[in-house]
């Protein structure tokens, strides 16, 4: 295999799971953090993922198909299911109000640039299988 037909395989892979990810949203889930917010509302986001204190979780059940969910101890939703691809790796996404990411193959990735590395690794170990 050529390496364009490579990057272009990988490419279109990515896009596929990209847009065909269905989504979780918990729009009306807040809470307080911290002594500086004690009045302020706030959300996680991908900005503020690795600066603030997560909280502790309450409830965690995990499905058959190894996908889960659960309840942090401040009443905060989050759930974490399998994306359908066609190349065979175990792809989840992780979602928690306005913060998500995704694990490939046990691998956590934060960024685009990131998932597309750890996809075109799982993709090229597919191959050697």
């Amino acid at each position: 295999m050529n390496k364009a037909f490579f990057y272009l395989s990988i490419h279109t892979a990515l896009l596929a799971v990209l847009f065909t990810v269905p989504t979780a949203t918990f729009a009306d889930e807040t809470f307080n953090v911290g002594t500086v917010m004690t009045t302020a509302t706030f959300r996680f986001n991908n900005e503020n993922w690795f600066t603030v204190e997560h909280p502790k979780i309450a409830t965690f059940t995990i499905q058959d198909d190894g996908s889960s969910y659960g309840m942090t101890e401040t009443g905060i939703s989050f759930i974490q299911y399998n994306v359908p691809n066609q190349i065979g790796a175990r792809i989840q996404r992780f979602e928690i109000q306005d913060h998500y990411h995704y694990i490939v193959d046990g691998t956590i990735t934060y960024s685009l640039g990131d998932f597309s590395v750890q996809l075109a690794q799982a993709y090229s170990k597919s191959l050697s299988t």
